[in-house]
């Protein structure tokens, strides 16, 4: 059972900033964000017996970009881009 006045939105967001080493690094500086909402509640199935369940949980992409350095690898990725 759900004890009364025990359940919690717990809302979260993230921003994923990658940074790559060596042959990646033109995808340095790219970003992924994220919003997560979850509810939460006490539950107590018998005495001192508490436990915390998540009810549900839902997330949403924000948004991503990709930051590409100038390079020879992203010149030939743009041109191919324009072309079609």
């Amino acid at each position: 059972k759900v004890l009364r006045g025990t359940e919690l939105v717990l809302n979260l967001y993230s921003k994923l900033v990658l940074r790559f080493p060596g042959i990646f690094q033109f995808l340095s500086g790219s970003s992924v964000e994220a919003n997560i909402t979850s509810h939460i509640a006490l539950t107590q199935d018998s005495p001192g017996d508490l436990k915390l369940v998540l009810k549900d949980c839902s997330n949403l992409l924000g948004g991503f970009s990709v930051s590409l350095r100038k390079s020879l690898l992203t010149n030939l990725v743009s041109s191919l881009l324009n072309k079609s």
